[in-house]
């Protein structure tokens, strides 16, 4: 079933199970907040969802990936510039702020 799914949707996914707002989801990938909405009612409707987060659950279940490269701190630990996530612990989101 995740083949129903293209990168950039299970990406999407990942970034908003993680906890990061359609807002923030929609500057890490560079795309307009309305594209994120409707790229999430899509995946619903594939995916049989009435919900985002059964959208979410149904993703976990299938076993949809989180992105290695992207901080779920949407850029507070990197004061707002988008770069790979230097690994575990990586700033708000990973348990504590860097100096």
């Amino acid at each position: 079933m995740m083949t129903l799914l293209d990168e950039r949707e299970r990406h999407l996914l990942a970034l908003l199970a993680a906890g990061l707002t359609d807002e923030s989801a929609a500057a890490r990938l560079d795309v307009s907040v309305r594209t994120v909405r409707r790229t999430m009612a899509s995946i619903m409707l594939r995916l049989g969802a009435r919900s985002r987060f059964q959208a979410g659950m149904i993703a976990a279940r299938l076993g949809v990936p989180a992105p290695a490269n992207v901080c779920i701190c949407a850029g507070a630990c990197h004061g707002g510039r988008r770069q790979p996530a230097p690994g575990p612990g990586c700033g708000v989101a990973g348990g504590g702020l860097r100096g």
